[in-house]
């Protein structure tokens, strides 16, 4: 931070982000300079004797001086690198004259890896073999670092490069009001159609009707609205350190608020820890698991009809169950197909599938599957998760497009229940659905004030349609009269499954729903808590899904700009420690701290207002305007929640070895729980349908029973 200006343009790399790849590039050319001088050496005689031995020797001498050069120039590269801190750039000013020396030894490096190559490819006849391979390795060896350049250098480009190298250096602030809102105007217009360009080229194989094309624009205007801000100057880099500083002072508060409790008590506390660094104004508080809960103010823009706390959290019902759990949890997992089970069966889940898929199954009825492969190695996937029959397989489609998701609906006569599956993200199709996070109201008698997730409603609608289209459910009770109607599903279908549930509580009373890691911004308050008596949500330790939504990605957001301010670090320390805790987190307890993984010495330091100045614009100003964006985000999207009540699954904090599984228990929570982004290396694992599976199979092994919720206002919020 501030990116490097280059050519005129502003690049998405920092002045602090060449020590690791620098190093790398040493230590490569380091062992590419041994390698060339040991064969000079040795056969110094030998390039007078065969073809083109004068033009080798050229190659070798020309070769060892640049290299020289070359790592005589990395190092003094690295270490200009290393200077200063995330927000002090200024004893790294002269990086861009030191990439144009690096750029301008390039040249002649480029002539001599080319010619190299002519002659090991084409004049090296009569030569020994050993000095051949070793010139075919150094050309090769440099045509790959050529190609990692040109790699980076696409990763880096910034399409708005012009514009913010203009804004750094000053010149769109004297331009009148007019004439700078029309400037801006412009880069915010460039930005959207750059992210939707993006988002075509990830999405190629994805049809381009207009149903899209919609999706497509709206989601390059969520992401231009929370990505490009030209008036701040991050890179990637400078995020992920964030995002590491983060982590470190939550791992802090969560030891203090840890102290302080007893084993008998999980009250909330009577007063507010705040992070050390965070100048957040919002009104929150902190959770018993150290989290912030963000409290939807009478600004906010939600509609809760019901203040919150009038209405203390219902018990949960008598179905709500970890046996239960991790019996429909199976259901949830099914609708993955064939890829999940052989992730999560790797030595024998191939073999395991043989036995039940139907080779040449296009070519012949197929019954009420539908869109399976030629073999059905989907459904077979299905059987082989939840030993239902054939015939109990009453409609199985793995139709799958832009808010339409996969489903299957089974009769699970062991439990007598009859079960629709909803299948999680598994596609760049999901991944868009998923994106598509406006707030719509749910059309629906009773409903006209609950919001939820606009993309993943439109896909529960679309399995609704499906249900009463085809009468689906209607022929399932006709065979299986007393059965329960069973909604089910992981991830994008757990938030699916709720929706999908609320819409059809109307003809089926007695319905339930289970949603393992449901999607966090998926419900208003009020429809969150209405359906707290037939939706039970579970969440594993530090998932990100049941936390992700627009106002806690903006809380992040605000938390990381602070974190970055309040450190005086240099980067590649803050990105190294970060590195090792994640190597570290693989051995936890005691032999993390003997690792020397331990959190006493923080990254954040709080020196008061920082005078560190990027560009023209103070980092104060920054994080102020982040903060009024996040309270704009809160009138124009009211918060969202992950549907009903809430089991949250969590590791028993145990000295255990490395690599060995760990012990986990429960407790039952609110959906204010989980408000605030927990920056951690578990945050992706613990979403994986299979963790949460194991993790519930142990907790119904040990036949554990999960503690009542908490009954205090401050829970309700």
């Amino acid at each position: 931070m501030p990116g490097l200006i280059l050519f005129g343009r502003r690049w998405g790399i920092g002045s602090d982000d060449f020590v690791f790849p620098v190093v790398a590039e040493i230590f490569l050319r380091l062992a590419w300079l041994i390698a060339i001088s040991i064969v000079f050496h040795i056969h110094q005689a030998e390039p007078q004797s065969c073809s083109g031995g004068t033009l080798l020797q050229a190659y070798f001498i020309g070769a060892l001086c640049l290299l020289c050069l070359t790592i005589v120039l990395d190092m003094v590269i690295v270490y200009t690198s290393m200077q200063g801190s995330i927000m002090y750039p200024y004893p790294r000013k002269r990086m861009p004259r030191l990439l144009y020396v690096k750029m301008s030894v390039s040249v002649p490096e480029l002539a001599w890896i080319v010619l190299g190559t002519y002659w090991s490819f084409g004049l090296a006849s009569g030569c020994e073999p050993s000095v051949v391979m070793t010139v075919k390795g150094a050309v090769l060896c440099g045509w790959v670092i050529a190609f990692l350049i040109l790699i980076g250098l696409f990763i880096v480009f910034d399409p708005l490069g012009g514009l913010r190298a203009k804004r750094s250096q000053g010149h769109i602030g004297v331009l009148e009001s007019s004439s700078q809102q029309q400037v801006l105007t412009t880069a915010h217009h460039t930005a959207m159609k750059t992210w939707e360009r993006r988002c075509k080229i990830l999405c190629c194989c994805v049809s381009c009707d207009d149903q899209s094309h919609d999706a497509f624009t709206e989601i390059a205007k969520l992401l231009t609205d929370f990505f490009q801000d030209v008036e701040l100057d991050l890179v990637a880099t400078d995020i992920a350190a964030g995002l590491i500083l983060v982590n470190r002072d939550q791992e802090v508060s969560q030891l203090t608020v840890t102290t302080d409790r007893t084993c008998e008590t999980y009250g909330t506390l009577s007063q507010e820890r705040k992070p050390h660094y965070s100048p957040v104004t919002t009104d929150s508080q902190v959770s018993d698991t150290g989290t912030r809960v963000e409290h939807p103010s009478s600004s906010s823009g939600a509609t809760n009809s019901v203040p919150t706390h009038e209405r203390p959290p219902l018990p949960p019902q008598d179905w709500m169950n970890i046996r239960n759990m991790s019996h429909y949890m199976k259901y949830a997992m099914a609708s993955y197909g064939w890829p999940l089970f052989v992730f999560a069966n790797l030595s024998l889940g191939l073999c395991k599938l043989c036995g039940e898929c139907r080779c040449c199954a296009c070519a012949r009825d197929s019954g009420e599957v539908h869109y399976d492969n030629c073999c059905q190695c989907h459904t077979a996937a299905i059987r082989r998760w939840t030993d239902v029959d054939d015939a109990d397989l009453l409609y199985v489609s793995f139709y799958n497009k832009i808010y339409a998701l996969p489903f299957f609906v089974a009769v699970d006569r062991k439990e007598k229940s009859v079960v629709v599956s909803v299948r999680g993200t598994l596609s760049l199709r999901d991944a868009l659905t998923d994106m598509s996070a406006d707030c719509v109201c749910i059309e629906q008698d009773g409903c006209s004030d609950w919001k939820c997730h606009k993309g993943i409603y439109q896909a529960a609608c679309y399995i609704r349609d499906e249900l009463q289209t085809k009468h689906i459910l209607e022929k399932a009770f006709e065979q299986n009269q007393g059965a329960r109607l069973v909604v089910t599903g992981h991830s994008l279908g757990a938030g699916a499954a709720a929706l999908l549930a609320i819409l059809l509580k109307p003809n089926y009373p007695d319905l339930i729903c289970f949603t393992f890691s449901p999607p966090g911004g998926l419900l208003s308050l009020e429809a969150s808590t209405c359906c707290s008596d037939y939706i039970c949500s579970v969440v594993l330790g530090r998932d990100l899904v049941p936390r992700l939504g627009i106002c806690s990605m903006e809380h992040l957001k605000t938390s990381i700009l602070t974190a970055i301010r309040c450190c005086d670090r240099p980067k590649y320390q803050v990105i190294a420690s970060g590195m090792w805790q994640a190597v570290c987190a693989l051995c936890p307890g005691d032999n993390a701290k003997s690792c020397g993984c331990g959190i006493d010495q923080p990254l954040i330091q709080d020196s008061g207002t920082s005078a560190y100045v990027t560009g023209q614009r103070n980092v104060e100003e920054a994080i102020q305007s982040a903060i009024m964006q996040s309270e704009q985000y809160r009138i124009t999207y009211p918060t969202m929640y992950p549907p009903g009540q809430v089991l949250h699954i969590m590791e028993v904090d145990s000295d255990r070895s490395c690599f060995a599984s760990p012990a986990y228990f429960a407790e039952w929570k609110t959906p204010a729980d989980f408000q605030e982004i927990l920056v951690s290396p578990d945050m992706l694992t613990d979403h994986l349908p299979d963790n949460v599976w194991k993790a519930l199979v142990q907790l119904a092994d040990k036949q554990f029973n999960p503690k009542p919720p908490r009954c205090t206002s401050s829970t309700a919020m």
